[in-house]
């Protein structure tokens, strides 16, 4: 009895002394079934060379690209008990069932049966709990035997029964049940393993892994070695009382001197056999189920298939965590190290941290914003005032309100400048005296002095204020002019490189003095965005306000970045803290603890990381789904909505970026896995997906082509008619406008004739008029002539009439006078002239007869000589009758003519004939 208490005692020591390191664990991904939408139990767990991740579900064989989860059950809905992926298969083994998984042309997994090819070879209600491949062979172990496969064939490895497999020195070693171990030679024949095995008789042995040149033996309570041909137990008291309790279940090999024991009762064991240390990760720590069923190691990452779940243990990370899960710590605000105690200030007290136990400093209760040493003095600036903490007590300086921050004015240390919730406090360390700043009447969060007389400072929410003192008597507060186009909200001051320094609004600005102004700092412009939390002497820290990533800096090339996804995302928002406990220890504050970064070995791990290929999945269109090992061409009715799935397996990438390159451009960060395109034109297009490590160097990418038919409109067939279209049209238009052409010619040609014809007319018709102004000027000149010979021979006549009985020979007298009168009465004159006056006044004679029938040859004469206006004195010698006669003659045409007396004949024949 007394030795198993003192058994318990001693265990209970040795526990407590690796405590802390059980506190302090490396980053922890939980896969709940919730997120994997499959069963709880997860019985195996591998990743092929991509980094993909294969599950051995109770639903089926889970798979996780990187970003998401896909199940593929089953035809039979069986249990899948085991997963081994071997080049381009994965296999698997279930309920009286194994065989092997392959992507088909579009992406699918479909499962291939090898149970056919054992053709003579018998189950009986085998399980097949395990998987290995040895010399292009793969070996599926079940309860009642072993398995061959390869080429096509499927054997038996002799009639054992084994309990396990592995490779040791590349010979396949088996376990037989309770019968040590044995080894598959050159002929397929079952041989012990050599050396003195004795040890193991009776041991039912669940798990053997190679390492280097030593292969470790587990049954479920004990943890042996095999070397040289020599098998003994580890001797590490510690940790085989731990497994009697826990019950290994697995082990794994994760470098030359480490180990990993999966239990069923306690988690995960890491075992150094080098330098003995052992770490244990159980639901305590994180995980979300202490039954280890499987587990698989790729690129530092410890993967777990749980009896609940999948977890991820980035077992080697430089940055390994402190988390409070009974809620009492709350958000973390700094961290400081003093003398032999580690103090957390966060929202619900000062914490004394020691061996890994959290313990509130008596009366340290409430928010404490700040911790701060100075001169070998810890101090807390607390939501109730400022303090001081020696050995673990909580000693009041000023209480008459709250403070934010603290820092000494000398070097000395013996006079401090408190910030605080109403303004500024100046605290003389030697007196105890505190004596507040007048005229400072606004909540301090930050502020640096310049110089010994002037301070500068941050209001907790909003303006940046230059205070002006001598020896601490106020002169003057200003507040200074917005720094962007806002308000100065949220401001922080610091002094860098001696110069004042602000960053307000995601922007960095420094004072000039001589302008007595902010100006912005190029030097920072690549910091836009992220506020300093860290001012080293050889680096500093940032935080981006917007996205919680740290970058750690030395602001002339070096550049280390922390993401939020690095730290679970669990920054205590606008409080950020990055402490430094010693050259490469640093601590960051988190909302429900801290995390311990060790930046040596952020360094190393940062620098050349691997950083997997992205990989497309599956390509479909609204009506199917494409192969993705050629170009699909989608049909343009199909293509209104294209879904791609894609892939990033696990590795050190950040993000997985997209471009698509075409008749339209489109890029972005993938972030759900599935990338849909609406509406895009038809063409050629390129997709390629880019994976972005920590540093812009690091990259890999992945490319595919498709390409989006033209909608019918546009076929080639279409096109072609749409050729013979333009074609008929162009020859349409050829032919209509050779006909314009042709129009146009002729009604040029017409237009030609027609101004031909009308010019030769008008010539004609000048011809005429002058023909006839020739003419009428004849007829006149005759006319005159004949009127003047008659008037002359009437004038003649009338001589010889006055003489006439002076004459002798009165017939000669006669004979003259009447050859007078035959020659003004002259018919042939009267034609010559009716065919001249025809010729000038064409139908003229005709037209008055036909108007006035009744009118006689004198009349028509009459009218003649009066159309040619002449007068009754130019008349009568052409008529041969007296003017008084022609007068006589016009009455009586006038009354013929039924003309009024106010009528003038000779306007009226003019005008109207």
């Amino acid at each position: 009895m007394f030795l198993k208490f003192f058994k318990s005692l001693i265990l209970l020591v040795l526990m407590v002394n690796f405590s802390y390191s059980q506190e302090l664990v490396p980053p922890i991904q939980n896969y709940a079934p919730s997120e994997y939408s499959a069963a709880s139990q997860n019985w195996g767990i591998a990743l092929d060379e991509k980094g993909i991740v294969y599950v051995a579900n109770s639903q089926g064989l889970l798979v996780f690209d990187g970003i998401s989860w896909e199940l593929f059950p089953l035809e039979s809905e069986s249990i899948i008990r085991s997963v081994y992926p071997y080049k381009d298969r994965i296999y698997t083994g279930s309920y009286q069932e194994f065989g092997y998984w392959e992507n088909s042309a579009d992406g699918r997994m479909e499962y291939t049966s090898l149970t056919p090819l054992m053709q003579d070879l018998s189950m009986q209600s085998d399980e097949f709990w395990e998987i290995k491949a040895h010399e292009d062979a793969i070996y599926f172990r079940s309860f009642g035997a072993v398995y061959k496969y390869k080429k096509d064939k499927i054997s038996r490895i002799g009639d054992v029964v084994a309990s396990s497999i592995g490779v040791y020195q590349g010979r396949l070693i088996l376990a037989p049940r309770n019968n040590g171990i044995a080894y598959v030679d050159g002929e397929g024949e079952m041989k012990p393993l050599e050396g003195d095995l004795k040890i193991l008789d009776g041991e039912n042995i669940v798990a053997l892994e190679e390492v280097g040149s030593k292969l470790f033996i587990a049954s479920r309570e004990s943890l042996y070695v095999y070397e040289n041909a020599k098998v003994e137990r580890v001797e590490n008291k510690p940790l085989n009382e731990v497994i009697e309790r826990a019950e290994i279940n697995h082990i794994i090999s994760v470098s030359q001197n480490e180990i990993i024991l999966g239990t069923i009762k306690e988690g995960i064991i890491q075992y150094d056999f080098r330098n003995q240390d052992i770490h244990m990760y159980g639901r305590s720590s994180g995980l979300q189920n202490n039954t280890i069923l499987g587990m698989a190691y790729f690129d530092q990452k410890l993967w777990l298939s749980l009896d609940k779940g999948v977890d991820m243990i980035d077992l080697h990370s430089p940055i390994k965590f402190y988390t409070d899960n009974t809620g009492e710590l709350g958000a973390v605000y700094d961290f400081h190290k003093y003398g032999n105690n580690h103090y957390l200030a966060s929202n619900t007290g000062v914490y004394n941290f020691s061996n890994g136990k959290l313990q509130l400093v008596e009366n340290a209760e409430d928010h404490t914003w700040n911790l701060e040493e100075i001169g070998g003095q810890l101090y807390a600036n607390h939501n109730s005032g400022f303090y001081g903490i020696n050995n673990s007590q909580f000693e009041p300086i000023d209480t008459r309100t709250g403070s934010f921050t603290v820092n000494k004015i000398n070097d000395s240390g013996d006079e401090l400048l408190i910030g605080n919730y109403t303004g500024l406090s100046l605290y003389n360390t030697k007196s105890g005296e505190v004596k507040e700043l007048d005229s400072v009447n606004f909540p301090v969060k930050g502020f640096i002095l310049e110089n010994r007389n002037t301070i500068w400072a941050a209001h907790a929410y909003e303006g940046i204020y230059k205070i002006t003192h001598r020896e601490f008597e106020t002169i003057e507060v200003r507040k200074i002019e917005p720094l962007g186009d806002k308000e100065n909200f949220n401001p922080s001051i610091y002094k860098l490189n001696n110069q004042v320094t602000a960053f307000v609004g995601g922007k960095w600005y420094k004072y000039n003095p001589f302008e007595d102004k902010f100006q912005a700092f190029r030097e920072l412009q690549t910091f836009n965005g992220s506020n300093l939390i860290f001012k080293g002497e050889d680096f500093y820290s940032f935080v981006d306000t917007d996205e919680g990533h740290l970058i750690i800096t030395d602001l002339k090339g070096e550049r280390i970045s922390l993401s939020s996804e690095d730290l679970n995302y669990r920054l205590v928002k606008s409080n950020e803290n990055f402490i430094r406990y010693n050259d490469s220890i640093f601590y960051v504050t988190l909302n429900d603890g801290f995390a311990r970064v060790n930046l040596n070995k952020l360094r190393e791990k940062q620098e050349g990381q691997w950083v997997s290929n992205p990989i497309i999945k599956e390509f479909t269109d609204e009506t199917k789904r494409h192969s993705i090992a050629t170009t699909p061409v989608i049909p343009f009715n199909d293509s209104g909505n294209i879904l791609v799935k894609v892939g990033l397996p696990v590795s050190r990438a950040k993000k997985l970026i997209y471009s698509l390159e075409g008749e339209e451009s489109l890029n972005g960060v993938v972030n759900s896995g599935t990338l849909n395109f609406r509406n895009l034109s038809h063409g050629d297009y390129h997709l390629v997906l880019t994976a972005v490590g920590n540093s812009a160097n690091e990259v890999t990418s992945e490319s595919f082509a498709f390409s989006i038919a033209p909608p019918w409109y546009l076929s080639p067939l279409m096109k072609f008619v749409y050729v013979l279209m333009f074609l008929s049209v162009v020859l349409l238009v050829y032919w209509l406008n050779q006909q314009k052409l042709r129009k146009h010619q002729l009604q040029l040609e017409a237009k030609f004739e027609k101004e031909h014809s009308d010019r030769l007319n008008r010539i004609e018709k000048e011809r005429l008029i002058n023909e006839i102004d020739l003419k009428r000027k004849e007829l006149a000149n005759t006319t005159m002539m004949a009127a003047k010979k008659n008037e002359v021979l009437m004038e003649i006549q009338g001589e010889l009439n006055k003489d006439k009985s002076k004459f002798s020979n009165q017939f000669r007298i006669k004979h003259i006078m009447n050859k007078i009168n035959s020659a003004v009465k002259n018919k042939d004159e009267w034609k010559v002239f009716e065919t001249n006056f025809n010729e000038v006044h064409e139908d003229f004679f005709k037209d008055v007869l036909e108007k006035y029938p009744k009118l006689t040859s004198k009349d028509l004469k009459l009218c003649s000589y009066l159309k040619m206006n002449l007068s009754s004195k130019e008349i009568a010698p052409l008529m041969g009758i007296s003017v008084r006669g022609v007068e006589v003659h016009r009455y009586r045409l006038r009354k013929k003519m039924d003309l009024d007396t106010d009528v003038n004949l000779t306007k009226f024949l003019i005008k109207n004939f």
